[in-house]
């Protein structure tokens, strides 16, 4: 088990973006349903943001250890390996918005999608976050 969360600065990072992104859509989410839109409830879009996120964290990880495994791996088999990770990871999040759709007054769509694509967010974050490191470092 430690070694599923052994992962690299960037990754950390990543995950840690992840977690700021999530206190402030979380924020911004309820504030929306409580003002905004009243007739909304809460908690389905917090738990599909809960959701959304963990599916994005889980997704950091698995992309960061298939990665570190394809680097120990020859050319050819390296690059399905790498394909075959990638479309497990799409699965994955197919599986998740089909719970979504399956079960929606326990997950808000709204919520989950925001928490997936706060992946994108959090990548453009730590690459400035990480730019900034490596030009104090040089």
């Amino acid at each position: 088990m430690r070694r599923f969360f052994s992962v690299s600065k960037t990754a950390r990072t990543m995950c840690r973006a992840l977690c700021c992104l999530f206190a402030a859509l979380l924020t911004a989410g309820l504030l929306v349903c409580i003002f905004i839109y009243p007739f909304e409830r809460p908690l389905p879009y917090t738990i599909g943001l809960v959701t959304g996120t963990l599916l994005s964290i889980l997704k950091v990880i698995l992309l960061e250890k298939s990665i570190g495994n394809a680097l120990d791996m020859e050319g050819g088999s390296a690059k399905n390996y790498v394909a075959l990770q990638s479309v497990l990871r799409y699965l994955l999040t197919i599986a998740v918005l089909l719970c979504v759709v399956f079960f929606p007054g326990v997950f808000g769509l709204f919520g989950v999608i925001i928490g997936i694509l706060s992946l994108q967010a959090a990548a453009y974050v730590t690459g400035y976050l990480m730019r900034g490191k490596e030009e104090t470092l040089e």
